[in-house]
Order: structure tokens, then sequence, then C-alpha cells
């Protein structure tokens, strides 16, 4: 594979060690909201594109009380017990960096609690080169 991005790698002429390698994998290059289509893409710094729907990564929000949350339905075997509240929102109010390895979403109920790691978005890139099998159906942590 052949790289663009101007960096300093191993001593070996056109060789990269597994950490730049993994470096460039899970490197955000530009990470932009498109509100009106619900997306959220990012371009990696090795110029691969992953794009997520909003209500995806909102579904898929790792911060703890959402896993509990998504944990105690799938346990709750009573299909008449009705959930109550409002479902959570899928408009984005905002975004931004945590350190260099992760993105907190701000969204307009006012749920801030979920960082998404780079390494788990990468991981959960839905592209058809990432998941010839389909996209994943979860964030992969």
């Amino acid at each position: 594979m052949q790289y663009d991005v101007a960096r300093k790698h191993s001593p070996k002429k056109n060789q990269w060690s597994m950490t730049e390698f993994m470096n460039l994998q899970t490197k955000p290059k530009d990470i932009a909201i498109d509100r009106s289509a619900g997306n959220l893409k990012i371009t990696w710094a090795d110029s691969h594109v992953s794009e997520f729907s909003l209500r995806w990564i909102r579904a898929n929000c790792p911060c703890a009380t959402c896993r509990e949350e998504r944990r105690a339905a799938e346990l709750n075997t009573d299909i008449l017990k009705l959930s109550s509240g409002p479902l959570p929102s899928t408009q984005i109010a905002g975004a931004e960096l945590v350190g260099n390895y992760a993105v907190r979403m701000t969204w307009t109920d006012g749920h801030t609690a979920g960082i998404y790691a780079f390494t788990s978005l990468r991981a959960s890139c839905p592209c058809s080169n990432c998941h010839p099998e389909g996209p994943p159906a979860f964030l992969l942590l």
C-alpha cells in the first residue's frame, strides 16, 4: 500500500512499522457532520473514508448508561412491557475532540456522555472493504 501522508516513518525507505500503520488507520484527517443528511464522515490519515449514520452512532453510544439500557432491553422478556419517556435524539448539537483518541457527541436532548474512540469507529467502518459481510450492527469496542 502507498500512503500520501507526510509524516516520519521507519528508517527503511518506503516501509511502515506496525505502530505507524495503526496510527494511519485510526487517526482522522477530517471529521465532518452533515446534519441534513444525518451522517458522520471521517477521512482517516490513510485516506480511507468511513461514513456512519447519526442514528447508528446514537444507537451505539458507548457510555455506561446507554450500554446498560441496551443490556437491560436484551434481557427483557416481557413483550408487553412499554418503555416510558422520550426516545433518544438522533439530532446532533455538536461534537468535540477528546484528546487525540476520540470524539464526543452532544445530542439535542442534552446527552453528552458518549465518547467514541477512533479505534472503535475505524473498526466499525460500515464500508464493504472493511466489512464485506455487511456493516456491523454494533460499535466494535
